[in-house]
């Protein structure tokens, strides 16, 4: 379970545009409120771990999960998994999440903030597409825009393996992307490549 702080440009300190990941994993149970206005976290004692895991089904009293607390104003809700961590930073225009990052295993760029199964839930249909690059569908193909492509090389004992990581619609989105990339590979570079329209 990941949560993320939301900027609040309304209120003092926030303009920053710092940005808090809170990721949970696995998760086993959860008690929490849809929002949280400050947010205190901490391991739940042997007695509240006792009381909150006699509550739960048989299958979700794993002995290795832990009870975490999540304090917010007035209430208090709980999380049972086996780890907490969090990260804060400035977060790119083209990123996730601090959690979810292209590697040598996994190349391409990550269309969501977790990995694992994605729903599509934020895929552009290709009118979104289309209207991005502002030409109709039925239009000749005679003009182009450009993209830009981030590539990625990695050195392998059987030679360099290259992957297109992701394509980026503006070179100040497609460098922060390469930018992201660059420490995790042998080298990193954009390509800018025409689309026909």
């Amino acid at each position: 379970m990941l949560l993320r702080s939301i900027r609040d440009d309304r209120r003092p300190g926030q303009g920053d545009g710092t940005t808090i990941d809170i990721l949970f994993k696995p998760v086993d149970a959860l008690k929490v409120e849809t929002d949280f206005h400050g947010l205190v976290i901490h391991r739940a004692t042997t007695a509240e771990e006792a009381q909150i895991k006699a509550s739960l089904a048989e299958d979700l009293k794993s002995a290795s999960a832990r009870v975490f607390l999540l304090d917010s104003r007035d209430t208090t809700g709980y999380v049972v998994s086996a780890a907490v961590g969090w990260r804060e930073g400035i977060l790119g225009p083209t990123r996730r999440s601090f959690f979810n990052n292209a590697g040598p295993w996994a190349p391409h760029w990550p269309t969501q903030p977790l990995g694992g199964v994605n729903p599509g839930f934020n895929e552009a249909t290709a009118e979104d597409l289309i209207n991005a690059i502002s030409s109709p569908t039925t239009a000749r193909r005679d003009r182009f825009r450009t993209v830009h492509v981030v590539m990625t090389r990695m050195d392998m004992r059987d030679g360099p393996e290259f992957t297109g990581a992701g394509v980026f619609l503006t070179p100040q989105d497609a460098e922060d992307a390469r930018e992201q990339l660059a420490p995790r590979f042998t080298d990193c570079w954009i390509e800018t490549l025409p689309v026909a329209l």
